[in-house]
């Protein structure tokens, strides 16, 4: 599947330079999906989350980068932007970079140029697609497991142990280390408190995880497997049918 772009430019792009720019992409992962001339336009499309790339001319009299960046969100919540510029403007640059766009461009830029600059935020993407599934299986496993005031402290503590182990597989171990205890008893703690194993807790953060990923339709089984800190694919694959009913190529389609 292509990264979606949007393009904005308050000046008026030609279609002859929108020919171009799409020429440049067309054997690329990227395609142009909207163009659009108006900043409140501009603004409520990015702000839609339709698109995965902003690509923003910053041109006379408007310069609307700034503005649109601003009007955005922070660099944290925003698409990755990209700024193409009429000239090298080192103030201009400077204040977009501060908003957080990846990419500060000067005409004519060379295409492989262009290309580099979107490979990064297509980069981001994915990193950012990532942080946020495994966030979200994360409050899943959570919120599946005993609720009460007493278990909250611990459920807290088990929550920053997950973030912390975001990229890495965790282990009884290293539960039992982050909790202060030793092995063998961290594993009777935890039964005691949640009724199922370290193990199988984790296993089931795991599946719910990959489902995410898979669902998400940007990761194939191989990466998937990888992130999950599986030996192998096949492995993998094994433990996924077995929870779930399916093979991860089954469930992605």
């Amino acid at each position: 599947m292509k990264q979606q772009i949007l393009v904005a430019d308050s000046g008026g792009f030609s279609d002859r330079n929108l020919n171009h720019l799409s020429s440049v992409l067309e054997d690329t992962d990227f395609t142009i999906s909207q163009y659009t001339t108006n900043l409140n336009d501009a603004v409520r499309l990015v702000l839609s989350r339709q698109f995965d790339i902003l690509l923003c001319i910053n041109r006379a009299p408007e310069f609307i980068a700034a503005k649109l960046l601003r009007l955005t969100g922070t660099a944290e919540n925003r698409m990755p932007a990209i700024i193409i510029s009429e000239q090298d403007d080192s103030q201009r640059m400077r204040e977009c970079f501060l908003l957080g766009a990846i990419d500060f461009l000067a005409e004519p830029i060379p295409p492989e140029d262009l290309v580099s600059a979107l490979s990064r935020a297509a980069a981001l993407i994915h990193e950012q697609l990532i942080d946020s599934e495994y966030r979200a299986a994360a409050d899943k496993v959570l919120s599946d497991l005993p609720q009460s005031e007493e278990l909250q402290p611990v459920a807290d503590k088990l929550r920053s142990f997950l973030l912390k182990m975001i990229h890495q597989t965790a282990t009884v171990e290293l539960a039992a280390d982050h909790f202060g205890f030793n092995r063998d008893y961290f594993g009777r703690y935890f039964k005691t408190k949640f009724g199922l194993t370290f193990g199988d807790f984790y296993k089931g953060f795991q599946i719910d995880y990959a489902s995410r990923l898979l669902e998400s339709g940007q990761f194939k089984v191989l990466e998937v497997s990888g992130l999950l800190g599986f030996s192998t694919p096949d492995y993998f694959t094994r433990v996924f049918k077995k929870h779930t009913g399916h093979t991860p190529s089954a469930f992605k389609k």
